[in-house]
């Protein structure tokens, strides 16, 4: 076995945290105003030294100021942290399944995590992820299409598209995390 059941829900537990504090995060991001430092003076004034040059933030400080653009990077920020609230978790799962079916006799947890309402819905998204956020369908996946999850379809006419807030979103994107967390806590111990 890859993972222990431990060390699936603990890798469960920090990027649950990480996704709520770039949540919590984009409240600076978004409204600057009431936050002292505020987003933009720490941009302003914040550098970093990499390959031997001096890297400034001061472009963000700019894009920060621009409440249009604000929005847009805050969003691509804590979109961000969503595909990694979704797409390692299911690796996750997926492996230990895997991992789980070979030292089995009886059960067999890869049938079951394949019969999840979310399965299907959270592998095209995990692959669109994977692949420059787009999807790309393959004729097996084209043959399941629609898949709906949540009231949430990938059909068709997603193919060749970036995922967007139609596909996958903040709230919903968390709901699905919540569902395979609560799998993750169902697993079987790799011993039993």
């Amino acid at each position: 076995m890859r993972f222990t059941k431990t060390d699936i829900l603990d890798y469960f537990s920090r990027e649950d945290r990480n996704y709520r504090l770039a949540m919590l995060c984009t409240h600076w991001i978004r409204d600057t105003a009431p936050f002292t430092p505020s987003a933009v003076s720490e941009a302003r004034s914040l550098f970093m030294i990499a390959a031997g040059r001096t890297v400034a933030f001061s472009d963000i400080a700019a894009e920060l100021e621009d409440a249009n653009q604000r929005e847009i990077i805050s969003a691509q920020f804590l979109l961000n942290h969503l595909h990694s609230l979704i797409r390692v978790p299911f690796e996750l799962l997926s492996d230990y399944c895997e991992d789980f079916d070979k030292v089995a006799t009886k059960v067999e947890l890869r049938g079951k995590l394949k019969e999840m309402p979310w399965f299907h819905y959270t592998r095209l998204v995990r692959n669109a992820v994977s692949h420059n956020f787009r999807f790309a369908f393959n004729p097996g996946d084209r043959a399941m299409l629609p898949v709906t999850w949540n009231g949430i379809t990938i059909d068709i006419n997603c193919d060749g598209k970036d995922i967007t807030f139609e596909t996958l979103w903040h709230r919903p994107g968390y709901e699905l995390f919540l569902e395979m967390k609560e799998f993750a806590e169902s697993l079987p111990e790799s011993g039993v």
